[in-house]
């Protein structure tokens, strides 16, 4: 992908009524149990501080050129009390439709959504 995909990417998921979780990995690092993201979570993104460019002279924790894949899934759970299981709110098809809208490439993988940076062979 290139800065303007990953800009687009970011343009849409602002549009959302939630910024989706994800994980991210940088093509340096190696795949860890932490990479793995195949249920739904609580929290939701920092799609500011971990998915930038080098803007003004700021660091941000992963600029795009060294983005391997980032994987996103675009629910997330409420929690409803003690005794009541969690609500999940689910925006895939609005997510989709902002994949579809800027043609961004993507995998999908048990309702995650995988968008390469870079793909090995």
């Amino acid at each position: 992908m290139n800065n303007t995909k990953w800009k687009e990417l970011k343009k849409g998921i602002s549009e959302l009524p939630f910024l989706p979780p994800f994980v991210i990995k940088s093509v340096d690092e190696e795949e860890t149990e932490y990479h793995h993201f195949d249920k739904d979570e609580y929290y939701t993104g920092d799609w500011g501080l971990s998915l930038d460019n080098y803007l003004g002279g700021d660091i941000y924790a992963v600029p795009f050129y060294a983005v391997e894949w980032i994987k996103i899934r675009p629910r997330i759970l409420e929690h409803q009390g003690r005794l009541i299981e969690s609500k999940v709110i689910d925006e895939t098809e609005k997510f989709l439709a902002i994949l579809i809208k800027y043609s961004i490439p993507y995998e999908e993988q048990d309702g995650t959504y995988i968008i390469y940076g870079y793909r090995k062979i």
